[in-house]
């Protein structure tokens, strides 16, 4: 049985925030798919989001914050790195991978040391983050390993609407209105040597490279890093063997 559903019309924020406030998961539209999501500085809350999509690869959770001034409060800033492209490119769908400053669970950035962070221009979900006031956790709302897959409010009710709290239904999303097919946010890391692409999406290229114009478009090298990123901990843990 699908959890309690309600529509974004009226007061619907405060049942929403309580919902995550106190730990919970729930399913919201953004602009491209419909995610799951929860307060992302508790790690119970973090757990369930795991448990829910049966993740288990390397796949930390980006946070939507209320405000992009905010960011400062939960992450560092590369030396390099101009502030103000953060308030000129946000809100927007895309994301941007830096070193964490607020100690977000470890499961939530898969202990990297890195959180992904964005500001969304959905309406209903920004509604919703800037109630929380603090960031929110937000993936696919579909189970893990079905590749890049446009998620529905169907898809989500059909996969996991059985083990949210709440689910906001706002009716198809912008992407699915438009057919279009970037259907996840743009993911740019500027932990790397040089401002590196992780994933192409909503907002295009041309526009990135506006401000990144030194950007590293090699996703498949760019995913060997991180995965070696990811055993660095491992091999220190066990003295390099």
């Amino acid at each position: 049985m699908s959890a309690p559903k309600i529509n974004p019309i009226g007061n619907y924020v405060p049942r929403v925030t309580e919902v995550l406030r106190t730990g919970g998961i729930a399913i919201s539209p953004t602009t491209t798919n419909y995610n799951l999501i929860c307060d992302a500085t508790n790690a119970a809350a973090v757990d369930r989001v795991f448990l829910v999509k049966r993740r288990t690869k390397l796949g930390p959770l980006p946070v939507s914050l209320p405000f992009p001034q905010m960011a400062a409060e939960y992450v560092l800033f590369p030396s390099w790195f101009d502030p103000a492209i953060l308030e000129a490119m946000l809100p927007g769908e895309i994301s941007f991978v830096f070193q964490q400053r607020y100690p977000f669970p470890d499961r939530l950035t898969c202990g990297l040391g890195t959180v992904a962070i964005s500001c969304t221009t959905h309406p209903v979900f920004r509604s919703i983050v800037v109630g929380l006031g603090r960031p929110v956790a937000a993936t696919s709302a579909n189970l893990s390993g079905q590749g890049d897959i446009f998620v529905s409010l169907e898809k989500a009710e059909k996969d996991i609407g059985d083990e949210v709290d709440l689910i906001v239904d706002a009716g198809p999303t912008e992407a699915q209105l438009a057919g279009a097919g970037n259907r996840v946010n743009t993911i740019i890391d500027l932990t790397m040597d040089k401002p590196t692409l992780v994933r192409p999406g909503w907002v295009p290229l041309d526009r990135v490279l506006e401000f990144f114009p030194e950007l590293d478009t090699d996703t498949e090298a760019y995913q060997q890093a991180l995965l070696a990123r990811a055993e660095e901990p491992r091999l220190a843990a066990s003295g390099g063997n």
